[in-house]
């Protein structure tokens, strides 16, 4: 018995190697990469757990074209041909990719979003996959089984993809370019107006006051003298 488990064990650890084996740069870039972890996550192949990855754990390369995982907790992303795959806590998919084409398999369990290299996001629901297919700048994503919820890179233009449905949004981000700014128009030199104070003499003027009306008055002044007739 100790035997059996001993050689169960290594089978385990030498298909762990081989499905994790270091690769070339160029054939992880194009396949399947762990980009980001926050909890625990079993990576399963052929229905078995060959790796538990926590926070802090080496993150393998991944050689196989494909691999499933199941969010124990926390959250994973993971690349696949320029787009990338975001699940949390409860999600169960599988991935896989050949010549440009990647599908994306979700499970019973959490919704799994992926975004394409244009930024356009697909929400898969439990039990539903999406095939998206690069050709000519383009993404063409298709729903294999299941219902999907799209919206545009910044976030509005909601619809919902059902089974049988392809949609085509471009393969890269396409960015406005900004107008050129115009030429700065160099203004003619404004001349200071030149404030000339005109120094205004104001002569005083004389008022004569109108001339004075004098009556002259007479006098008279009575005689004392009596008169010599009188007595």
């Amino acid at each position: 018995m100790k035997l059996f488990k001993l050689l169960a064990v290594v089978a385990l650890t030498a298909f762990s190697v081989n499905a994790f084996a270091q690769a070339p740069a160029a054939t992880a870039k194009k396949g399947i990469k762990i980009t980001k972890i926050t909890g625990t996550v079993n990576i399963i192949k052929d229905g078995q757990v060959i790796q538990t990855l926590k926070p802090g754990d080496a993150i393998p390369d991944i050689t196989d074209s494909q691999i499933s995982f199941a969010v124990v907790n926390g959250t994973v992303e993971v690349e696949v041909n320029g787009k990338t795959v975001s699940a949390a806590t409860g999600s169960n998919f599988s991935v896989t990719t050949s010549n440009g084409q990647t599908n994306v398999a979700v499970a019973a369990g959490t919704p799994v979003a992926v975004k394409t290299e244009s930024g356009s996001n697909v929400v898969l629901t439990s039990n539903s996959e999406v095939k998206m297919v690069n050709t000519n700048g383009t993404v063409a994503i298709s729903m294999e089984k299941g219902t999907a919820v799209m919206t545009d890179a910044s976030g509005g233009q909601t619809r919902t993809v059902q089974a049988g449905q392809t949609v085509t949004v471009p393969s890269a981000s396409t960015v406005t370019a900004a107008a050129p700014a115009p030429a700065p128009v160099e203004e003619a030199p404004v001349e200071e107006a030149v404030n000339e104070t005109t120094e205004t003499v104001i002569e005083p003027v004389v008022v004569e006051p109108p001339p004075t009306t004098i009556i002259p008055t007479e006098t008279v002044q009575e005689s004392e003298e009596v008169s010599a007739s009188n007595p």
